[in-house]
């Protein structure tokens, strides 16, 4: 049981976000009363009619109340920035008023018909009609339904823009001739708006609306911002491109809908922020986004439609979250999200994900190059992939998984990212992203079928990665008697066909139950290859209201107990936040313009000096949860979680699992100093001739190293490069990329690679051999070799000069004519991912 002290911390921060006492002034705006005007004092009985008027007149401490209506302005705070959060500025609906700020204008006309000798004829008769308007209108709305852009899609000004966000299907169609009910199109050069409405009628007999401004709601500082509608802002580009923004520390936007906007709905960014109540939705690019924020609070919101105007060329649409630490996401509904419902991304870190519903969503979570996520207590329906991991410590458990396409997918791969600690930091800093500690607990996945979990294999990049005491349903018709049907997969591009097959070569869920009626008639009928036992296969899960979305088990449910009761605090150290002063760091600072010792670099491939990217050791593959240690619990969602408000939490005492920033790995690339085909490497006699020696057998080929068929097929080519001395109680990753191809029969061809420590070079564990018999070839393929040393005095190979050695030859009847380039090895780099520094 959490202690009152340790609630009431976890609490304090979002309690300050309650705003105080105003004791500044109110100002009315109603352009429905009779006496508006913004030359009166703003009273309720000579109120203000427009906000704009009333923005010029607060100050911090002041609140602006707004009458029911239609308010067709920007409303954009021009005050100084303050740094008193206690005196907050509000700017909300007045009592049982609904207002609304659009950024469009009424289309007055006159409509005049137009007959076009369409580019795709229609059946039937057609519905053009036009008027004249002198404004580029990026939407327009009929009785507020979107009609569909003809010609290039949403801003000139980003069209023409070269900051990489442009969009991906920049036209659909190019003239009037193109259009098609439910349309419209705007011609400039002659000023005429066409519309084609979807039913054919007449525009005159309804409200059609054009979107002409830009900033919907732009405050700065603290601000509550509460009970209005915005919408219908169209995008003007950088720094012009967002319906709302709210920066400031303590900021509240609450029961606010924000729809129908031409790029993003909603910002937020400071700390100690509350998101809650809001409808966030038929947002152009994306619904909400941020790239800072501390502490924050995203509570019960709804987002859904975001991202209709497709994806843009950077790769980021939907809902996106970059630098939030220490943030929570409660009891929100994501549906119908044609993009990524809820993407944290770089820098992300401490997130709780609770009590969120997803349905169908392209993507549910997607947490990429961050750490520390604890995703529980939520549920996904018909989502193509519902939870995807691409960064360290994420906790995943007792969630619901229905009818996804994917389940969970964890995936990793050495990834040079771009990750930065803080918001402060002037760019970016390089290093290397691990997928580590993530684990898939006490979840019930009902009817994956793609697949229920897919985890990355384990490399020293992607290791301590796990699944187990989950439960696989199985409702739809069986298409393979023995359980073929349920899949999983190693990240997402390897499968292993059914749940003994999962288990037998990853070890995952070798304590998880099935639900499946057809494997247990076969398990009744005898079949031996099904592969599970009676014990582990039901034949109803016993909800009490799956089709309602009640998925609490029945007391007949054979499922309780099949799952743990997991800790309350999570086996990985992070600090929180001190006001926005990172205090754990995900990763270390890793710029190379900072490296204590710029001449230990290598120069390569004509690259300046320092050209390389330093390596930061890696989280170790610690559990953050001893599983053998838990009790019995039952998988699903947790009931006493939700009750007691109480989750899981990483722990804040102990060793921190980040190095000092002065602590320096340098990592040489691949490319070599000579990039023709002809002049060979340096022998060992010549060692000064570049950062690779051998026999001199091996060639440069394309960037390459290559072997070609020599006189005495049956040795090997050699070449290697010294990379430092061996560290102690450290792990070491080899990555290289090795093809080889035997064009002719009777001949094979060989690769291969290795570490090596000493003098002379002997071989620190494995070596990794490739080889093609003749008249087969292969394609490129990455293999890594994972080195672990041991405890200086005790490992012989600590200290000595370690290498990198490849290796080539051809095998082929003595006397053959020589061929062309048949081996190719080629490094691409060697990581150090954990031990102290020399």
């Amino acid at each position: 049981m959490t202690s009152p002290g340790l609630y009431l911390r976890w609490l304090a921060p979002f309690l300050l976000c309650i705003p105080a006492v105003c004791l500044g002034a109110t100002y009315h705006v109603s352009n429905q009363a009779q006496n508006a005007s913004d030359t009166n004092p703003g009273t309720e009985q000579a109120p203000l009619a427009s906000i704009t008027a009333a923005m010029k007149l607060v100050t911090p401490g002041d609140t602006i109340l707004v009458g029911a209506g239609t308010y067709r302005e920007e409303v954009v705070w021009d005050g100084d920035d303050w740094k008193d959060p206690q005196k907050r500025i509000t700017l909300a609906a007045a009592p049982n008023a609904r207002p609304v700020i659009k950024g469009s204008d009424v289309l007055p006309g006159p409509w005049q018909r137009a007959q076009i000798d369409l580019t795709t004829p229609t059946d039937g008769p057609q519905g053009i009609y036009w008027c004249p308007w002198d404004k580029y209108p990026q939407m327009v709305f009929v009785d507020e339904e979107p009609l569909a852009q003809i010609g290039l899609q949403g801003s000139p000004a980003r069209a023409k823009g070269t900051n990489g966000f442009q969009y991906k299907r920049q036209w659909d169609g190019k003239t009037v001739q193109d259009m098609r009910p439910g349309s419209f199109f705007y011609d400039g050069s002659a000023k005429r708006l066409y519309v084609w409405l979807a039913d054919g009628s007449h525009p005159q007999e309804h409200v059609v609306e054009a979107s002409v401004r830009e900033d919907g709601a732009i405050l700065r500082g603290t601000w509550t911002l509460r009970g209005l509608d915005i919408r219908h802002f169209q995008d003007g580009f950088w720094p012009h491109e967002q319906a709302v923004t709210v920066s400031g520390d303590r900021s509240i936007v609450q029961d606010c809908h924000i729809t129908h906007n031409d790029f993003i709905g909603l910002i937020v960014s400071g700390q100690d922020c509350v998101i809650r109540g809001n409808e966030i939705a038929h947002n152009g690019l994306m619904g909400m986004t941020s790239n800072k924020g501390y502490r924050m609070l995203v509570e019960g919101n709804e987002l859904h439609h975001n991202g209709w105007r497709g994806d843009v060329k950077c790769l980021t649409y939907g809902n996106k979250y970059v630098m939030w630490r220490d943030s929570r996401f409660l009891r929100n509904h994501w549906h119908d999200e044609p993009a990524s419902a809820l993407w944290l991304d770089i820098s992300d870190a401490n997130i709780l994900i609770a009590e969120n519903t997803f349905d169908n969503c392209n993507c549910g979570i997607y947490f990429e190059i961050s750490r520390w996520a604890i995703i529980v207590n939520n549920t996904f329906r018909h989502c193509g992939r519902a939870v995807w991991i691409y960064s360290s410590d994420v906790l995943v458990a007792n969630n619901i998984f229905d009818s996804c396409g994917e389940g969970v997918c964890v995936t990793g791969s050495p990834r040079h990212a771009l990750y930065r600690q803080s918001a402060t930091e002037a760019r970016s800093k390089p290093c290397l992203m691990a997928v580590r500690n993530v684990q898939v607990v006490n979840n019930i996945l009902i009817d994956c079928v793609g697949y229920f979990v897919g985890i990355t294999e384990g490399t020293p990049h992607g290791s301590g990665n796990w699944s187990d005491y989950n439960a696989f349903v199985w409702t739809l018709k069986p298409y393979q008697r023995t359980g073929m049907h349920l899949n999983f997969m190693n990240g997402w591009d390897q499968l292993y066909g059914k749940l003994p097959i999962w288990r037998l070569q990853r070890h995952c869920d070798t304590h998880s139950v099935v639900v499946d009626p057809g494997q247990l008639n076969q398990l009744r009928l005898g079949s031996p290859y099904v592969g599970l036992g009676k014990h582990e296969v039901f034949a109803d899960a016993k909800f009490i209201d799956r089709a309602a979305g009640d998925y609490r088990l029945s007391e007949a449910s054979p499922l309780i107990g099949k799952g743990l009761t997991l800790p309350m605090e999570l086996d990985s150290y992070v600090l929180p936040c001190d006001g926005n002063k990172i205090l754990t760091r995900a990763f270390a600072k890793t710029h190379l313009d900072e490296a204590p010792d710029p001449g230990a670099a290598l120069t390569v491939h004509g690259t300046k000096p320092n050209a390389h990217y330093r390596l930061q050791p890696l989280p170790r593959p610690r559990a953050l949860v001893d599983l053998d240690a838990c009790e019995p619990g039952t998988p699903g969602l947790n009931r006493h979680w939700r009750q007691t408000g109480e989750y899981p939490r990483f722990r804040t005492t102990g060793e921190a699992e980040s190095v000092p920033d002065e602590d320096w790995v340098l990592a040489p690339e691949n490319l070599l100093a000579d990039a023709s085909f002809d002049e060979p490497l340096a022998k060992e006699e010549n060692a000064d001739a570049g950062p690779w020696h051998g026999d001199g057998r091996m060639q440069v080929y394309q960037g390459m190293l290559a072997a070609n068929l020599g006189p005495n097929q049956r040795s090997n080519a050699v070449t290697y490069q010294q990379i430092g001395k061996v560290r102690a109680n450290a792990e070491y990753l080899l990555s290289a990329d090795m093809t080889v191809r035997s064009a002719r029969e009777g001949f094979a061809a060989i690769a291969g690679m290795y570490l090596a420590a000493g003098d002379p070079a002997k071989p620190m564990g494995d070596v990794v051999q490739v080889r093609r018999e003749g008249g087969r070839g292969g394609s490129w393929n990455t293999y890594d070799l994972y080195v672990q040393t041991g405890e200086e005095g005790a490992d012989a190979n600590v200290g000595q000069t370690q290498y990198v050695v490849l290796y080539g030859r051809v095998e082929g009847p003595e006397g053959a004519a020589a061929g062309g380039p048949v081996v190719f090895p080629r490094w691409d780099d060697v990581w150090l991912l954990s031990g102290p520094s020399q």
